[in-house]
Formats: structure tokens, C-alpha cells, sequence
């Protein structure tokens, strides 16, 4: 597939991992995904298919696609997603790069344009956008880019996100100690170096929820906490604990009030502390004064006391109730 581009039109490569399609019955999702990127009004796009070395039938699924020139497809071992984002971040010749994966797809035909126009305009060196995050039940809410959020993982849609090949490639791609959450790490890294962003103020992808970083919570906690304690937690005056503590405003059900305070007022502004503040503010207004969990090993939760109306349940494991202890 030879695609050129000129320099009012970069061109734009976007990634796609795949193994075994076949066998886990997502055709459908891949030929929403594959499709999706096919009629971007955008015309200087490569679409570029790194398979993990499928044996199920998912190499003659793609070959069709192939066939009528919607991507090229490169099939070979590898250590898994991130390793093989890297794979397809090396094979890319676009000036952007986007990461789409199967189970995802672009709902919005100008997504790559309006993309690409917004970058280019502020001379940005990675774009975000909003997201539908789309659960198994067929629920969909909105998830709005918010890169303030950086603190605690809900920030913005990696699918959404279109970066300079070129930045991406020095600082190394994605960092495959990272297993679950190596994206994550990539958007904290690029924040901290202090390349440049623009947000793109429409929704343009749609993430399909469920997939290896959800059905990995506390892996994902792990990576998260890790990435934003050695990028900038540990520059701006928190612990590795905090970091843990604050992933997924997780403190606010595993800390007392004072603790919750104490935390908060050490977050800088310019990660989200007036959002935490009012998020504690509204769950108090709902009642739930006080749930903290206990930690053995800094990570595996052990206990959790939770506080309701004159009420305080301690729970094994959050779940086997221990004791109630009325106040």
C-alpha cells in the first residue's frame, strides 16, 4: 500500500495489534475497527496491522482487506501488546501515529482530519480527544479528555490520541516493564517532559470497556502508581504510597477524613486537587463518611472498615463480614 502525502497533508499512520480473531470470535469488532479507518475523510492515512503470529484463520480474514488495499498486515512472535506496538511504531512512515485497537473504531468519519488540522494549527507534538466508552451491556457514556486527571488514570482515551512518530520513537516507545498499563506510562512521560498538547474538542472514538487493563485492576494501580511517582510524583512531593493511594480516587474509600485532607492538599493544583476536594465533598453529602481498606504487602487489600449512618462494618477481603460496631 503506497500512500504519499504532501506538507499541508501528513501523512498519518495508524496501528492496529491483532492475534487470533478468529478464535475469540471479534470479527465483527475488527471490521468496524478496520472500516472505520478506511472511510477517515482524511486521505493520506496508512493502516498497519502487527499480528502476533495467528494460527486461527485471522491472516486470511486480513487478507481481504489487504486485497482491496485498506492496510498491510506484518504477522510474527512477539512479547506481547506493547512489544508489538513498538513493532508497528517502527514500521510506521506517517508523521502522526494513532493506536486503534480491534475492538475499538473511530464513530466519527473526521476524526483523523480534525486530528491532524488541530496538531499542524498549534504546532502541538500529541492531540487528545473526548470518547464513548462503551460497556459489555451496551451502555455508553461520554469520557471527556481531561489530561488535569493525569493523578489518578481517568484522563484521556489513548485511542484518541494521535503523537509525532518521531517524539514517540526517542523516548523509546512504549516501555514494555509495563504490562498493562505501558499507555498510561507514555501519556504521563510525554506530560512530564513537557511536550506539547492540544485537546481536540470533539468525541471521536469509541472504546469498547472490558478489555486486558480492566480485567487487571490491581496491576493496573501497580503500573499507574509506579509511572506517575517516577515521572512526577517524586517531584512534586509524593510518596510511591501516595501515588497508590490516589489511583482511581481510591483514597477516598481506603483513607479516614483527616487522611483524605492531608493527601489531597498535597496534590498540586494543576492535577485535579479542586476536583478531588469536591468529590470527598459530594460523598459526604451521600453519606459515606468513612471506608478505608488495610493493605498486607502495601497491595493486597486484606480488610475494609466502612462506615454507614451510626454504623461501622469491618469486612475480610471487602466482601465476608467481620464485626459491626455500633457508634
Amino acid at each position: 500500500m503506497d500512500i504519499k502525502s504532501n506538507f499541508a497533508h501528513p501523512l498519518v499512520s495508524i496501528v492496529t495489534i491483532t492475534r487470533n480473531l478468529v478464535k475469540e470470535k471479534r470479527e465483527a469488532f475488527a471490521k468496524a475497527c478496520i472500516e472505520s479507518v478506511h472511510f477517515q475523510s482524511y486521505p493520506y492515512i496508512e493502516h498497519i496491522i502487527i499480528d502476533g503470529a495467528s494460527e486461527d484463520g485471522t491472516l486470511e480474514f486480513l487478507q481481504s482487506y489487504v486485497d482491496k488495499g485498506y492496510l498491510t498486515v506484518y504477522s510474527e512472535p512477539d512479547q506481547g501488546i506493547y512489544d508489538a506496538m513498538n513493532k508497528g511504531l517502527a514500521r510506521a512512515k506517517g508523521k502522526y501515529i494513532n493506536f486503534l485497537n480491534t475492538d475499538d473504531f473511530f464513530h466519527n468519519p473526521l476524526a483523523v482530519e480534525v486530528s491532524v488540522q488541530q496538531l499542524e494549527s498549534h504546532k502541538a507534538d500529541y492531540s487528545f480527544a473526548n470518547a464513548f466508552l462503551q460497556y459489555p451491556n451496551g451502555k455508553k457514556v461520554v469520557w471527556t479528555g481531561n489530561i488535569m486527571r493525569l493523578a489518578w488514570a481517568s484522563h484521556y482515551c489513548h485511542q484518541t490520541m494521535f503523537v509525532r512518530s518521531e517524539l514517540l520513537r526517542h523516548i523509546g516507545g512504549f516501555n514494555t516493564d509495563y504490562k498493562i498499563s505501558a499507555d498510561t506510562e507514555m501519556m504521563i512521560h510525554l506530560y512530564a517532559m513537557r511536550a506539547k498538547y492540544v485537546k481536540v474538542d470533539d468525541n471521536i472514538v469509541t472504546y469498547r470497556a472490558g478489555g486486558y487493563s480492566s480485567q487487571n485492576q490491581l496491576q493496573s494501580r501497580l503500573d499507574h502508581s509506579k509511572a506517575f511517582y517516577t515521572h512526577i510524583g517524586q517531584y512534586v512531593g509524593l510518596t510511591q504510597s501516595d501515588c497508590f493511594l490516589l489511583w482511581n480516587k481510591a483514597f477516598i474509600d481506603e483513607l479516614s477524613r483527616d487522611e483524605q485532607l492531608e493527601l489531597v492538599c498535597k496534590v498540586p493544583h494543576e492535577y485535579g486537587q479542586k476536583e478531588l476536594i469536591e468529590e470527598i465533598i459530594f460523598r459526604s453529602a451521600v453519606g459515606n463518611r468513612f471506608n478505608k481498606k488495610y493493605y498486607l504487602f502495601g497491595f493486597l487489600p486484606v480488610m475494609r472498615c466502612k462506615q454507614h449512618r451510626n454504623n461501622i462494618k469491618y469486612l475480610l477481603f471487602s466482601f465476608f463480614p467481620l464485626l459491626t460496631v455500633k457508634q
